[in-house]
């Protein structure tokens, strides 16, 4: 890893078997969703589908709408290595990994003068060990709603 640009020094001669891997590994079923209350977070869900006999590694996630992309799940408490997971995301060979509501997901940071709406396709591009990329439009649905909860003595959380 170039410690001055956070990308990857490998190319894909660097890493035998890893040059495939953008036409190897599928992602379906993908959307996002604005999440939170000010719009400028959106989860994203998707599938990752592996039908070869060969595991993959993603190294990194990026869209033009978001000037930041990390994982986060729904239920639990994030830190730095949540937050990383797809920095280094291994796609085991013949596996499908599912990243949904309330799971393990990726987060858009809504980038400067960026609008997602609902009804757009946003691209988004997996970058994997090796060099190859691959995008892919998520379709983008309707907020979720925004709730407000409150603690046992009554006061906001």
């Amino acid at each position: 890893m170039d410690t001055e640009t956070g990308k990857s020094k490998f190319v894909s001669a660097d890493v035998p078997g890893q040059e495939h891997a953008a036409d190897d590994v599928t992602i379906k079923n993908a959307w996002m969703q604005h999440v939170g209350r000010n719009q400028q977070h959106v989860a994203a869900y998707f599938q990752i589908e592996n039908e070869t006999g060969t595991s993959y590694l993603i190294d990194g996630i990026s869209s033009p709408s978001c000037s930041a992309m990390f994982g986060y799940h729904s239920d639990l408490e994030v830190g730095t290595l949540t937050r990383q997971l797809f920095t280094h995301l291994t796609v085991p060979e013949k596996q499908m990994l599912v990243f949904p509501p309330g799971g393990y997901h990726l987060v858009c940071t809504v980038a400067d003068g960026k609008t997602i709406e609902q009804g757009m396709q946003i691209p988004v591009q997996f970058h994997f060990l090796g060099g190859s990329s691959k995008t892919v439009s998520f379709d983008v649905r309707g907020a979720k709603p925004y709730r407000v909860s409150a603690s046992p003595e009554g006061k906001l959380k």
